[in-house]
């Protein structure tokens, strides 16, 4: 049977209330190991990082720049170049963010006949209900309620020749041409669920060093607490999105 050896790569900041979590779950995928890029992070971060047992290194330039679109490709170059550096036989990369959680059961005919692996990310949302929760270290508890919309993002993809970032804000890596992508598995996304605060910091982290998105991160301030999506549809739980025909 096919058994890639898998690795982990993330860049992370300020993630100190909920990196050990993330850390944990995605080292259930990544027998390779999890290298972290800090955006030079002034809370604990580092230190909850390096202390991890599936964290094998941990790097920075100990720069802020201010040029956000670039520094986000950098840096996920940069981490992606280090993991490389320090083991030459990583088979398969998962590419995360600190706010995610990944469901995928590393099916290894999909992963022997494919290049990547899109999933379907859903944004989870604080509600009325819920508002006054203080994270417990268990973020699928604290909040319930999703919007039915997703978006298919390359999580995972095979270590070979074309594999880059270059270009302004690039999330998900270049690809070769001709590159088999397989939709397959899903993500929860709770970067709009973790706290009201939090909500608030991410707004401003838009509205004042991304230009292009100002606008629309400027309006949703003071807005936390939804009552639908952020697209205009109604909340479901998780569990209740197939009963409204959204295949997951």
């Amino acid at each position: 049977m096919y058994r890639p050896r898998i690795a982990g790569i993330t860049r992370v900041r300020n993630e100190s209330l909920i990196i050990k979590e993330t850390l944990d779950h995605f080292s259930v995928y990544c027998d390779a190991g999890i290298y972290v890029y800090d955006d030079v992070s002034t809370d604990n971060t580092v230190k909850i990082c390096k202390k991890h047992p599936n964290v094998k290194g941990v790097i920075s330039t100990g720069v802020w720049d201010t040029d956000r679109e670039t520094a986000e490709w950098q840096n996920r170059q940069a981490v992606f170049d280090f993991a490389n550096s320090k083991d030459s036989n990583i088979d398969w990369f998962i590419y995360f963010d600190a706010d995610e959680r990944m469901y995928f059961d590393l099916d290894a005919k999909i992963l022997e006949n494919s290049d990547a692996v899109a999933m379907r990310l859903f944004d989870f949302y604080i509600t009325e209900e819920d508002k006054d929760r203080k994270y417990n270290g268990n973020l699928p508890i604290l909040r319930q309620k999703v919007g039915p919309e997703f978006r298919r993002i390359i999580m995972m993809f095979k270590n070979q020749p074309g594999v880059s970032w270059n270009k302004p804000d690039q999330r998900e890596p270049n690809l070769k041409f001709g590159s088999q992508v397989t939709v397959a598995g899903f993500v929860k996304h709770y970067g709009k669920a973790i706290s009201i605060q939090h909500w608030e910091d991410t707004c401003n982290y838009y509205a004042n060093n991304f230009p292009k998105y100002a606008e629309k991160w400027e309006k949703r301030k003071g807005k936390a607490i939804h009552m639908i999506s952020d697209f205009g549809r109604k909340l479901y739980r998780f569990d209740e999105l197939q009963k409204v025909a959204i295949k997951i």
